[in-house]
């Protein structure tokens, strides 16, 4: 075989190696899809209709990917009560690189026996600046 031939030869050879290896993975569409879809809400804490929830507890929330912790604030996550919007302090762990959890801790216990309102608005991003699709609402009722 003549030197031409070889390295046609070696390169349809590493041409076909390579679509066999490829045949299994991802479409350019499938991976930019995953890559730019808006984060979604995974759980809630309390959950959504959940009852008899303790008047200490913090509102929690988790979703599929990292967050950008700069998008979290009083203004994206919300809690509301019978007497208006609660007050409280909003967390999020940048660090933590299996679970994506932002915490609503309200400066008051929760009155008892009361139906609140969380709310995630799409002011909150994915670390590629992708928003939630629409804004996320749950609701829960404390007990005694």
């Amino acid at each position: 075989m003549n030197k031409k031939k070889r390295i046609y030869f070696l390169i349809m050879l590493l041409i076909f190696i390579s679509g066999v290896s490829l045949s299994g993975c991802a479409t350019y569409d499938e991976m930019a899809g995953s890559i730019f879809s808006p984060p979604e809400v995974t759980m809630t804490s309390p959950a959504a209709n959940q009852t008899n929830v303790s008047v200490n507890s913090s509102v929690k929330a988790s979703f599929n990917e990292a967050m950008n912790p700069l998008s979290f604030n009083a203004n994206t996550f919300k809690l509301y009560g019978p007497k208006g919007e609660v007050n409280g302090k909003v967390y999020y762990n940048p660090n933590s690189l299996t679970s994506y959890i932002v915490t609503f801790t309200p400066y008051k216990p929760l009155i008892p026996n009361t139906t609140y309102t969380a709310e995630l608005t799409t002011g909150i991003k994915a670390n590629l600046n992708d928003p939630l699709k629409e804004a996320y609402k749950w609701r829960f009722t404390t007990g005694n």
